[in-house]
């Protein structure tokens, strides 16, 4: 390395200045679209109206799979500070926030300071990581607390001070009311202080892990029994291993990691990501730091074993990696191991212009540009349908009927502040033949039916056929991303009526 970039990359002043850059942009793509600017969307939505609630009893009984002290922290907030989506959302960005420090200060702990600049750098800008910790969901706890309790453990190791292990053990019982995922993350926590420390300290180990234990024990019997879904263990099926035979099981596994890879890397994360998250654990187990390869495998192991039982999805379809979102900043750490690593050797076999050009090309298959609109303005589960809401409130009249999609209800409620209405509410996403009056009584002149958490109108349009039926006529309709309100009238009404566009065209 020339003389003078040695000296660059020594001066006092450029990791303070780093350390400023990487976290006011982490900071401020969390900030944006945070509140008003992106619409709950069907999940979200849930917990929106469960922290609404009058009560914390009522809340919890409403909250469904929303782990209990993330939920009532929510309507804590919402009490206090009213249930803005800034407001019920707040809880996540501090996660988020959290995430960062804390991921910082493990990185320090376990790898030199380039990795730890690039770990920060990836868990600081990842689309995965700026979204979820501005949804109003409990994914980016899961994150926070999966880092905190690492990070702990290894103040632990440095000091086993009566203090620390207090503090462990007081993050990993409070941690669990906030992320069910620590059920992966204590028994490692737990294995790698038993590997590391002396013999004599293993009875502590002992007495801590009984202690979460029985703090597991207790959620579960309060909590998450109640919330066992037999129907989403069904839908989740396809996400549990195949083992009737090698080929089907290997067949699986490998969909299984590109989806990791995919949801956490981007779209050529396949291709890149094993490469330098093998010489990432090669790294970390030569430096005496195996206990970061621990931290990172163990967990999933874990993930795969509940997978195995029909207890967990592992690396599922449909975004349903977000539920490893547990393990992202250990992968981010593994492979800024193996890129920093790389880029060394490279630079020491004076190759320096090879590991800029790969660098780079690497840089290039991560759609920089992409990422950066995507921070700044999430499409992923984007529903605008607070709009749609305020339009139709306007228009509606006392005899119509209005009939909200099965996955757009909750946000419905959560935005609906117009008259008296006659609703219907959807049973399914297949729904057909629909009743709209009752025996003896004349149907209402229209029919409104108001969507969210679609593909596109096409598929709301077909859904329309087969709930109405050929007797009712489209005659207005509105859409915008990932929402459509339409307008319906009996056939003979509808004859002179041409379709008309409430708004402007389609935006899925």
């Amino acid at each position: 390395m020339p003389q003078s970039l040695r000296d660059f990359l020594r001066h006092p002043a450029l990791l303070p200045l780093a350390l400023l850059l990487l976290s006011g942009a982490a900071v401020a793509l969390r900030l944006v679209d945070l509140g008003g600017g992106r619409d709950l969307w069907t999940d979200e939505a849930w917990v929106a109206l469960a922290a609404l609630k009058l009560t914390p009893g009522e809340a919890l009984t409403a909250g469904q799979s929303t782990p209990p002290l993330y939920l009532l922290s929510v309507w804590a907030a919402a009490k206090i500070f009213g249930g803005s989506e800034a407001v019920l959302r707040s809880l996540s960005f501090l996660c988020g926030l959290g995430t960062l420090a804390a991921g910082w200060l493990l990185a320090r702990r376990l790898t030199s300071l380039p990795a730890s600049l690039l770990a920060l750098a990836a868990v600081g800008l990842s689309p995965v990581m700026v979204y979820y910790s501005k949804e109003l969901k409990q994914y980016s706890g899961d994150a926070f607390f999966a880092v905190l309790l690492f990070l702990l453990v290894e103040h632990l190791l440095a000091a086993p001070r009566f203090r620390t292990w207090a503090a462990l053990g007081l993050a990993g019982l409070v941690g669990l009311g906030f992320s069910q995922t620590l059920i992966f993350i204590l028994p490692v926590a737990a294995l790698v202080l038993w590997g590391s420390l002396p013999s004599n300290l293993r009875p502590r180990v002992a007495l801590l892990g009984g202690f979460w234990l029985l703090a597991v024990a207790a959620y579960y019997f309060l909590f998450i029994r109640r919330q066992f879904d037999p129907e989403l263990v069904a839908y989740w099926t396809q996400d549990f291993p195949d083992f009737s035979g090698l080929a089907p099981f290997a067949l699986w596994l490998g969909s299984a990691l590109n989806r990791y890879f995919w949801y956490f890397l981007g779209e050529w994360g396949i291709f890149w990501g094993p490469p330098l998250a093998v010489p990432g654990v090669a790294v970390l187990l030569h430096q005496g730091r195996g206990r970061a390869v621990l931290y990172f495998l163990g967990p999933l192991l874990l993930a795969f074993v509940a997978a195995c039982l029909h207890r967990y999805p592992f690396m599922a379809h449909y975004g349903g990696n977000r539920l490893m979102l547990f393990s992202a900043p250990l992968l981010y750490l593994v492979v800024a191991v193996g890129g920093a690593a790389a880029f060394a050797w490279l630079w020491q076999r004076r190759q320096g212009w090879l590991g800029l050009t790969l660098a780079g090309l690497l840089l290039l298959s991560l759609h920089p540009l992409d990422n950066l609109r995507e921070n700044l303005h999430p499409l992923n589960n984007r529903e605008e349908i607070s709009p749609l809401v305020a339009a139709l409130a306007r228009q509606l009249q006392p005899r119509d009927l209005v009939y909200v999609y099965y996955f757009a209800a909750p946000p419905f409620k959560y935005y609906y502040r117009g008259p008296a209405a006659r609703l219907c509410w959807g049973k399914s996403c297949v729904e057909t033949d629909l009743e709209t009056a009752p025996a003896g009584e004349a149907p209402p002149p229209r029919l409104w039916l108001i969507a969210s958490h679609i593909v596109d109108l096409a598929q709301m349009r077909q859904f329309a056929a087969g709930l109405l039926g050929p007797d009712w006529q489209e005659t207005a309709c509105q859409a915008r991303t990932g929402a459509a309100l339409l307008c319906f009238e009996k056939r003979e009404q509808a004859l002179a009526v041409k379709p008309r566009a409430l708004a402007k065209p389609p935006e899925f």
